[in-house]
């Protein structure tokens, strides 16, 4: 007799976020001060309170209470406008972090994150071991969290959005927390909920006791779906999220900034953000984006390069200051993005056993922090030209390019040439040569010289050339 194959018991976790847009915005203040005034975020078209902070609750404000009657309650209430844009950019934030820890992940509604917790366990061996993981990735995010696990994506939910705070497997747990909850915490209308309780249902428990066949004759489809999908009877279709491959974030500030020096502190966060999302991702970028958006204005463009590719905050710190010293504000800025389009996977550095000490720069870098600091412009760099003549072997470019054309170099050139040469004034003694250099036909400056390497009395080393006339000229010195 063959035993029939063990079907994975499907366990969901869902994690509710109540004040995300309030979060965002405080952290953005290390003054400890500010966190003991009472702040709200109030909802003008649904006209009620949708988020709070620690104040503000124990200034007995609750959440959907009107703005007329938290003003009593509290004289000096600071009250921000909800914008549904902060909320859903720091809940996309949140999955990016999460997603290097769990793969299935679904934006279920506006302030919360489902996971489907039953396929990561076979990784992580068992559901404690995942939840640290978890944990130890939301705690990092700085916001208020409360979290359920259930057997259906609305069980999950509904336990969560209760505060119920408990990671579990055990069917039996979970329905004993799912029957205490009243149909305030449900998703039922409040039509739906007025129709329940004239038949004397007042909390899911009496919910879930109804027959659906029963329920279908009586109530709404509506009804129906939602218990369906509560007791796992009814499957729930969820669409899961897939992460951006680049960064991109949005910091709207608490209040407009008219200084650049107060900007430091948000710009500071996003780098930080930036160098968690590369180094977990073991990249690197060369190119950072930043859109300064202002009142009344267009946003102001910052583009900020690296030659050689950075993840660590400090590096684009540096060079991100340096270009803000060259701008003004002509309005206050309320908003502040930071883009990495491109990426690579970093390669590690290669130490040289006998290179010596070295400087803290390295060449690039350096370069780096000259072009933001005087501008792309005003940085060359000499390369080879394709071109034999001495006084035209090198160029100056703005790009920092390989050489324009791979042609054999000659060894011994000196590092001073003298512009134009000189005639020869002292008695030389030859060492090496000749070697002829005849070339510029295409041009109006064809030449033909001998060069030699000649020493003098004094042991200077000359690099000396004689013209078809048989006149000297001293061309370069080496060093």
């Amino acid at each position: 007799m063959t035993r029939p194959p063990c079907v994975m018991q499907k366990l969901w976790l869902y994690l509710y976020f109540p004040s995300l847009q309030l979060d965002t915005l405080l952290q953005q203040s290390s003054d400890t001060d500010i966190h003991k005034q009472a702040y709200i975020i109030f909802d003008e078209a649904k006209n009620q309170t949708c988020q709070l902070n620690k104040a503000a609750y124990q200034a007995g404000i609750r959440l959907g209470m009107g703005l007329g009657t938290a003003s009593m309650l509290k004289a000096d209430l600071q009250v921000i406008p909800y914008q549904e844009n902060i909320t859903k950019n720091r809940l996309n934030s949140i999955a990016q972090n999460l997603y290097l820890a769990t793969s299935d992940i679904c934006f279920f509604s506006h302030n919360g994150l489902l996971l489907r917790v039953h396929n990561m366990l076979n990784l992580y061996g068992d559901l404690v071991t995942y939840w640290q993981h978890i944990k130890h990735i939301l705690l990092t995010q700085n916001v208020h969290f409360h979290y359920a696990t259930g057997h259906s994506p609305l069980a999950a939910k509904l336990l969560a959005v209760k505060a119920w705070d408990r990671i579990t497997d055990s069917k039996i747990h979970i329905e004993q927390a799912m029957s205490k909850c009243t149909l305030q915490h449900t998703e039922l209308s409040a039509k739906s909920i007025q129709k329940l309780n004239r038949i004397g249902i007042h909390d899911v428990e009496g919910l879930i006791k109804l027959p659906l066949a029963d329920i279908a004759k009586r109530f709404e489809i509506d009804i129906v779906t939602y218990i369906g999908r509560l007791t796992a009877e009814l499957s729930h279709p969820v669409n899961f999220f897939h992460p951006k491959p680049y960064f991109d974030q949005i910091i709207e500030l608490l209040f407009d900034v008219q200084s650049i020096q107060i900007l430091q502190k948000p710009l500071l966060q996003l780098l930080a953000k930036l160098e968690l999302f590369l180094k977990e991702r073991d990249l690197l970028t060369q190119s950072l984006k930043v859109y300064l958006s202002q009142r009344e204005h267009n946003p102001i463009k910052l583009e900020v390069n690296s030659q050689q590719g950075e993840y660590l905050a400090k590096h684009w710190e540096e060079l991100l200051f340096l270009k803000l010293e060259n701008i003004s504000l002509e309005s206050p800025i309320f908003a502040i993005q930071l883009l990495a389009p491109t990426t690579y996977v970093r390669r590690p550095d290669k130490q040289d056993l006998f290179a010596g000490k070295q400087g803290s720069l390295s060449p690039l870098q350096l370069r780096s922090i000259l072009q933001a600091k005087l501008g792309k412009e005003a940085i060359l760099t000499p390369q080879l030209a394709d071109d034999y003549r001495p006084e035209r072997t090198t160029l100056l470019n703005q790009t920092n390019t390989k050489a324009a054309a791979d042609f054999p170099l000659f060894a011994l050139r000196p590092s001073f040439l003298l512009t134009p040469p000189q005639l020869l004034q002292e008695k030389v003694h030859l060492a090496s040569g000749p070697e002829r250099i005849e070339t510029g036909w295409w041009d109006s400056e064809f030449i033909i010289r001998d060069y030699f390497i000649a020493y003098n009395a004094l042991g200077q080393w000359y690099w000396v050339f004689k013209t078809p006339h048989n006149k000297w000229y001293l061309h370069g010195v080496f060093s």
